[in-house]
């Protein structure tokens, strides 16, 4: 596990199923994702099937964040699209535990995932996308150190309308220097 003052993350399980199912099943937690391909109301089976996928892609790491007291798991983090020749990964980040926003988990657990990237992976860069509208996981993200890389226009439909979302980098050396 990785810890850090008030949460760790455990490696993703086959038996963490469910809280992907309860979470991606919450219309509050897909509400400012802008993500393409996620789908309100999967089926357990379906999100069974998709954590499978996740454990078996050698292009990705993925854990469970847990409160370090009593262990409530609260979300899911992980770096997806590793390129080892090109040291860079796509860092993802979903709270599920929608009573524990704005408590600081998801800033320690981003925190804690780029210390493993940076000093255990050997990244060099470590990049996300972002819903424009997300004001929450923007300022999250600008508070670790990620800068604006650009946009994509229009990447997504959002309550009723074309949105567009950010691409946010973090290079090891402006880490280091932080």
């Amino acid at each position: 596990m990785l810890k850090g003052e008030r949460v760790g993350l455990r490696p993703l399980e086959t038996e963490d199923a469910i809280l992907l199912f309860k979470w991606f099943n919450d219309q509050r937690v897909l509400e400012d994702l802008g993500a393409e391909h996620i789908y309100f109301c999967v089926s357990l089976e379906e999100e069974k099937a998709f954590v499978e996928k996740m454990l078996l892609d050698r292009h990705s790491r993925f854990f469970i964040v847990t409160r370090l007291e009593g262990g409530k798991p609260l979300g899911l983090i992980g770096l997806a699209n590793m390129d080892p020749r090109n040291a860079g990964c796509e860092l993802r980040l979903v709270l599920g535990e929608v009573e524990e926003w704005g408590k600081g988990y998801g800033e320690e657990a981003v925190r804690i995932l780029l210390r493993h990237a940076f000093d255990s992976l050997n990244m060099h860069r470590v990049w996300l996308r972002v819903a424009d509208y997300n004001e929450r996981a923007l300022r999250l993200y600008r508070r670790c150190g990620f800068r604006d890389d650009g946009a994509l226009r229009d990447d997504h439909f959002h309550k009723g309308g074309w949105c567009s979302a950010r691409i946010m980098s973090l290079l090891e050396s402006e880490w280091r220097s932080a």
